[in-house]
């Protein structure tokens, strides 16, 4: 048994490197992409972590989904699904439950940060993840396509409609030099390290499921995969944090936020059955209870 516990556990704590030493690239780089590629727009920074932090939480669900049945043991389908699903809504459990809270918390000296912004895309987020929800009481493939695509336009929509605070883009603080080749390199190795990562994250997290078939999919899907896929946005959250870039962080943990409400949704519904049960359905209630707390409290601040 030991023996057979070392191989997962290799996957997981070699993916879960690959992740963090991304996430360190990636930090290093975005900076100075984002100002000399979009003029320092913070709608540039939530591209590149979308392109980078974000593809683990696009890839685990898909890994999941697409792992052949064949492959599993006995029930492998609907433990695919419980994994898969258990990675669409971890990722944004973590975000909305641990990193968003403890940002505000950081900042709650500082002045708001797009309030305004905030108070439009909440609503829209609202909607996407209600579509989500909804979409999995049915077993109608025409409405999960449909309720898909809604879900794609609604993040492409959000991505459009960010707009800079007054002044954000006139920063004192002159950005570092931009090397080209250098800084472009970082970022796609940081891309390729982040998305190999949760690769192996998932291999081993399939061979534990293998060795302990009694154990719950869901949550061990949901536990360990938003460590994972969350720990690069995590660290480039402290790393803004600890030099003041305040307006970096948000667009790094809100723009992940969004994506996640959104993209990974649409996932599930295109590519799995996406028939959700009790237990998925109540941690959708939790995310659109944050939600809606987030907005009163953001309305109430302004």
């Amino acid at each position: 048994m030991n023996g057979q516990m070392a191989t997962p556990a290799v996957f997981i704590l070699t993916g879960f490197f690959l992740i963090l030493t991304g996430s360190a690239l990636f930090s290093r780089s975005a900076e100075r992409l984002v100002s000399r590629l979009f003029q320092g727009h913070p709608r540039g920074m939530r591209i590149l972590a979308i392109l980078s932090l974000s593809l683990p939480e696009a890839l685990l669900p898909l890994i999941a989904f697409w792992t052949p049945a064949s492959s599993r043991p006995e029930g492998g389908a609907g433990q695919n699904l419980d994994i898969g699903v258990g990675a669409i809504l971890g990722a944004p459990s973590f975000l909305l439950l641990v990193l968003w809270p403890l940002y505000l918390y950081r900042t709650r000296k500082e002045g708001p940060v797009r309030s305004g912004q905030l108070q439009k895309e909440i609503p829209v987020l609202l909607l996407a993840l209600t579509v989500g929800l909804s979409a999995g009481l049915s077993h109608n493939r025409l409405l999960h396509l449909l309720a898909g695509c809604s879900l794609m336009v609604l993040f492409a929509w959000v991505l459009i409609r960010i707009r800079p605070d007054s002044g954000e883009n006139d920063d004192n603080e002159k950005p570092d030099v931009f090397r080209p080749v250098i800084d472009s390199g970082l970022f796609l190795l940081s891309s390729a390290l982040i998305v190999a990562g949760p690769r192996l994250f998932l291999s081993g997290l399939f061979s534990f499921q293998h060795i302990f078939p009694g154990a719950t999919p869901f949550w061990i899907s949901m536990i360990l995969s938003a460590l994972a896929t969350e720990s690069p946005e995590a660290l480039a959250l402290f790393m803004f944090l600890r030099r003041g870039k305040i307006s970096l962080g948000f667009d790094v943990v809100w723009g992940s936020i969004s994506f996640q409400l959104t993209v990974p949704l649409a996932i599930g519904l295109f590519f799995s059955p996406w028939v959700l049960t009790p237990r998925h359905l109540s941690i959708g209630g939790i995310l659109l209870g944050v939600l809606l707390a987030s907005l009163a409290f953001k309305r109430k601040s302004a």
